[in-house]
């Protein structure tokens, strides 16, 4: 059991030095926020996309594609718990608050902390499972997520959840590995390129939220730890525990547990910014969560490696 934990926790350090990296560029203002919001819409709107489609190409396989739908139907009942959990347990006499640290529960950073971990820890089949956990993570994100922060203000439009880079990538991946259809080297060979960015960007750009972020103002509120609590610890456990009664394939219970168990999803400061008239909280947890990650991945991710 103690490999599995250090195997996490190395992984882990590596992608938090890489976070340090975006730190220290913002805070030599090398780094500013519109390179930021730049990188952002890279990873969005190219990396993400380049990476499901490469880690699609490959062999169409009946258990594979088993594993893939089961991936999909355990992403919504575990979404669907923490929604349950969020509304019984968080609880602040801000409304705005309120609504805030239910998100941070109920969402999670799926894609940018999660697609890392698993390639580390799983190769190319990691992110082909990851990919359905993050589809569906997009899906509740605008639509739960997006009414839940901007109460009347925001419009559920089926063109932009249809639209979204992270289904929109998955619908092509889909298109490609179902019928069998590879891609010429002419285009594989530069999508392979782009998905290396995977690992590097995310984390520069986590690093670089760390930098702007005043964590007092964050960690003196009680509802914050309960927020923490449930979200970087009992969502993961609830997810582990259901995984291993239905005894599914170890490579499904590693990433569905990783998914679990990062921290907010970086989505929450993007809609608080549009949507509601608190910005500097939801950065805050954000950046706080993720810094506390580093301790709780390798304790939870660890453990189901150990059990599995």
């Amino acid at each position: 059991m103690l490999d599995s934990f250090l195997t996490v926790g190395q992984q882990v350090i590596y992608l938090f030095v890489i976070v340090c990296v975006g730190y220290v560029l913002g805070k030599t203002g090398l780094m500013n926020d519109k390179v930021s919001l730049g990188m952002s819409n890279l990873m969005l709107y190219v990396v993400v996309p380049a990476m499901t489609i490469v880690s699609f190409q490959r062999p169409r396989e009946a258990e594979g594609f088993r594993n893939f739908c089961i991936v999909i139907v355990l992403a919504f009942a575990i979404h669907l718990i923490s929604i349950a959990i969020a509304h019984l347990l968080v609880r602040d006499r801000d409304d705005q608050r309120r609504r805030i640290f239910q998100y941070s529960v109920v969402l999670s950073n799926c894609g940018f902390m999660g697609f890392p971990l698993e390639e580390a820890m799983l190769g190319p089949i990691g992110i082909f499972y990851g990919s359905a956990y993050t589809a569906v993570f997009n899906i509740v994100g605008w639509t739960y997520g997006l009414r839940l922060i901007s109460g009347a203000k925001g419009k559920l439009s089926p063109r932009s959840l249809l639209l979204n880079p992270g289904i929109l990538g998955v619908v092509i991946a889909l298109a490609l590995y179902l019928p069998g259809i590879r891609l010429p080297g002419l285009l594989l060979t530069p999508l392979t390129y782009l998905s290396a960015l995977n690992t590097p960007l995310p984390m520069i750009i986590v690093g670089y939220q760390l930098s702007r972020v005043d964590f007092r103002s964050v960690l003196g509120s009680g509802s914050f730890w309960l927020a923490t609590a449930l979200r970087l610890l009992v969502v993961p456990a609830a997810a582990l525990a259901l995984c291993l009664v239905l005894g599914l394939d170890r490579s499904v219970l590693i990433v569905i547990v990783i998914a679990a168990s990062t921290p907010p999803a970086a989505l929450l400061t993007m809609m608080a910014n549009k949507y509601s008239d608190e910005s500097a909280l939801p950065a805050g947890v954000v950046a706080a969560e993720t810094v506390l990650s580093v301790l709780t991945m390798p304790l939870v991710v660890g453990l189901a490696m150990a059990l599995a």
